[in-house]
């Protein structure tokens, strides 16, 4: 049905058919698509976007095939399918203040069982590496975010890999990352000589390194459950911990 609403003629034999996908994962017609002043797409992970459309935008799923088909074609100057001007998924729900760019996870019950096991490694190795920060897991696009004086917050993209001897040392590199920071590394950090000199010295430092390589070498030979309890690490629940400070 897309394919025949890309040609000269048939768009109209299909334009009320709800073919297509909103970040809601409710479907909506392109005559609806058309009737909008502006729309938005997406990718199904964009922060805000389902909020967006329970405020009447129009912010389309493209992790759906025939999402991503239309869209494919509304860029096509030789098909027939027109679309609204389009904005910023990201940007229009920090203006309607449904999504801050930065959001910490307060109840960190609600973490899958590898973000739990990434973030107590993270708070274990913050310790070692004598980083007198709290450290939390968040949702941002950045891999992590600091205030610069008392908290680290890591996230999903932080991790490249579920190896763990690739993840234990992604973590390394970004905790010292934002350990580096003496300033809040959100929006736009700055990223100036003196933090690349301190990070590339703290990266550098052998006793970092050597701090580093125990720690990974103890949970090889121990566990992780074994090391996190020998730390006393573990999940908070959301009584407790201040809430909307890091959103």
């Amino acid at each position: 049905m897309i394919e025949a609403m890309a040609s000269e003629s048939s768009d109209e034999q299909w334009a009320e058919r709800k073919l297509f996908q909103l970040a809601t994962e409710s479907r909506i017609s392109l005559e609806e698509i058309q009737a909008a002043p502006k729309i938005g797409w997406g990718d199904g992970a964009q922060k805000g976007a389902d909020k967006l459309v329970e405020r009447g935008y129009v912010v389309l799923d493209t992790s759906d095939s025939a999402t991503q088909r239309l869209r494919d074609f509304a860029t096509d100057e030789d098909t027939s399918i027109t679309v609204p001007e389009t904005f910023d998924v990201g940007e229009q729900a920090e203006s309607e203040g449904v999504w801050t760019g930065y959001h910490r996870i307060e109840d960190e019950s609600q973490l899958n069982a590898d973000q739990r096991r990434y973030l107590r490694f993270a708070r274990v190795l913050a310790r070692e590496l004598g980083i007198e920060r709290d450290v939390y897991y968040g949702e941002a696009s950045a891999d992590a975010w600091t205030d610069g004086r008392t908290y680290i917050v890591i996230t999903d993209s932080a991790m490249t890999s579920r190896q763990r001897a690739v993840w234990m040392h992604d973590l390394y590199l970004v905790m010292l990352h934002e350990a580096a920071h003496e300033t809040s590394s959100r929006d736009r950090p700055s990223h100036g000589h003196h933090f690349e000199s301190l990070y590339r010295s703290l990266v550098e430092e052998p006793g970092n390194r050597s701090s580093f390589a125990e720690l990974v070498q103890q949970i090889v030979d121990e566990g992780f459950e074994s090391v996190f309890d020998e730390y006393e690490v573990d999940i908070q629940q959301s009584e407790g911990v201040s809430s909307g400070q890091f959103r």
